[in-house]
C-alpha cells in the first residue's frame, strides 16, 4: 500500500463546527472507516484554530482514498490535498539506487 500525507482545510467555520460534532460521534462509535481493506489511517492531527489538519494514511489506491475522505467533503466541504509519501526505508532505498546510477 502507498503512504499518503493528506492535508485538510475547512473553507468556513460553520462546516468546521458541524464536522467536529460529527467527529465526536464518529470517534465514540469506534471510527470504523479509519481501517478497512485497502486503507489504514495512521495519524490524524487537528489545528482547530486554523480549521486545518493532517492525516497520514496508507491506501491501496484512489478508490480507497475516496471511500474514506469523500463523505467529509460531501457533508462539510472539507478540502483535501493528497500527496504520495515515502517512509524512511523507502526514501533511503530510492536515493541509494539513484546515487548509484548517477555514479556509474
Amino acid at each position: 500500500m502507498q503512504l499518503y500525507n493528506v492535508t485538510w482545510q475547512f473553507p468556513e467555520i460553520e462546516g468546521q463546527k458541524a464536522a467536529y460534532a460529527k467527529l465526536i460521534d464518529y470517534m465514540a462509535s469506534g471510527a470504523e472507516a479509519d481501517c478497512f481493506d485497502g486503507f489504514e489511517l495512521i495519524s490524524r492531527t487537528h489545528c482547530p484554530q486554523t480549521g486545518s489538519g493532517v492525516v497520514i494514511c496508507k491506501a491501496r489506491g484512489t478508490k480507497e482514498l475516496f471511500k474514506h475522505f469523500a463523505p467529509w467533503r460531501a457533508m462539510f466541504g472539507v478540502e483535501f490535498d493528497m500527496q504520495p509519501a515515502f517512509s524512511d526505508e523507502e526514501v533511503c532505498a530510492c536515493h541509494k539506487e539513484l546515487f548509484e546510477s548517477m555514479a556509474g
